[in-house]
């Protein structure tokens, strides 16, 4: 069997996915999260664009992603965040179940290592529905953090109880939304690491489930588009989005996030192997996956790898497009702040992404990608 023959005859080809027709479906989804409908959270922060911080503000960072939970104490100096003892450990959770109670613990003891703060910023890597407080409840998990009890309880709250009485304000955003307000000017902020999350620049007039007394001029929405669910599957990724711990959740997100694409390429290759294309499977972690790409392109893994590559940035092409057709509505230029390993690390894969975002913007749409250092703290 050829290979190419091995990735059609298994769905994972990019050509499988009519990026036009998907991308309508997203930007249908999208309209009717607005309203409060549909399987597109789009997610009010409460927050817009164009917020000002006064010079010498200091206050301490916490950053809960889908691997690492880093922490820091940060002071605006005028023009940029200035970070000091930056710390970084495993993301609770990630290692097995924790309780509620100790859950918070382990997020609230590298903070209470900084020293006592007023305010503490939580940047919340997971769907909360935030209130104009800026806090709300965790609707549920993803990226396989296992603590149940945390689920349907005030992110925010839970961490200031657990802080202590120093503490008197948490304030908790996505990190789509660190990764945009982190970058100058940014309109769009995307993330592409273990996870997968857009947000971008809204009309107050264009929310319609937003209360009319905080209908200003913009609000910044966290679109949770991993929740899109009209992508065909190939069949490695229906055993790994079936493996999950919640499978009916974020299927996009585990058809193209970095999380989850290891085991997909993983799958791949054990079934190359049983059809006699491979004689062994090389380890199937991203980093080794990069290596192999590099060094050994023309293999049956690497070209298997790369099929799966393109596909997951084709996917994550589709719903970065959406919200940024969102953002040019009202700006000749968008600005996009992108975050994450497996867009700035993954061989392939930001090529590939690229390659399939210009196919779907239409002439006349200026997509600028900007960066900022430790954005999401």
């Amino acid at each position: 069997m050829e290979i190419r023959d091995f990735i059609a005859m298994h769905g994972l080809s990019p050509e499988s996915i009519d990026g036009e027709k998907s991308l309508a479906l997203v930007a249908e989804k999208m309209e009717q999260g607005l309203a409060g409908r549909g399987n597109i959270p789009m997610l009010p922060s409460y927050l817009t664009p164009d917020i000002s911080v006064a010079p010498g503000d200091r206050c301490c960072v916490l950053d809960a992603g889908g691997t690492n939970l880093r922490t820091a104490r940060a002071r605006w100096d005028g023009s940029r965040w200035a970070l000091e003892g930056l710390r970084k450990q495993a993301m609770p959770g990630t290692g097995g179940m924790l309780s509620f109670d100790a859950f918070y613990a382990a997020l609230a003891a590298p903070v209470q290592d900084l020293g006592a703060f007023d305010r503490v910023g939580f940047c919340f890597s997971y769907n909360v529905s935030l209130g104009r407080e800026l806090d709300g409840a965790l609707d549920f998990w993803c990226k396989e953090v296992r603590v149940p009890e945390a689920v349907g309880m005030p992110v925010g709250a839970s961490l200031r109880d657990a802080l202590g009485g120093d503490y008197r304000a948490v304030r908790v955003l996505n990190d789509s939304v660190a990764a945009m307000l982190g970058a100058e000017d940014a309109n769009v902020g995307v993330m592409l690491g273990t996870g997968v999350n857009v947000c971008y620049a809204e009309r107050c007039a264009r929310i319609p489930k937003v209360p009319a007394d905080l209908r200003g001029e913009e609000m910044i929405i966290s679109t949770e588009v991993g929740e899109f669910g009209g992508f065909p599957r190939s069949e490695f990724e229906e055993s790994v989005i079936a493996a999950s711990d919640a499978p009916d959740s974020a299927p996009a997100e585990k058809q193209c996030s970095g999380g989850y694409l290891g085991d997909v390429i993983a799958a791949a290759w054990a079934a190359a192997r049983e059809e006699g294309l491979l004689d062994t499977v090389p380890a199937p972690d991203l980093g080794s996956v990069s290596r192999l790409l590099t060094d050994d392109p023309h293999s049956t893994a690497a070209q298997i790898a790369a099929a799966a590559i393109h596909r997951a940035a084709k996917i994550a092409a589709v719903l970065c497009a959406g919200p940024i057709l969102r953002a040019a509505r009202d700006r000749s230029e968008v600005r996009v702040a992108v975050e994450g390993s497996q867009y700035w690390r993954l061989t392939g894969f930001r090529e590939a992404f690229h390659k399939e975002l210009d196919k779907l913007l239409p002439a006349g749409v200026a997509c600028r990608i900007v960066q900022s250092e430790n954005a999401c703290l």
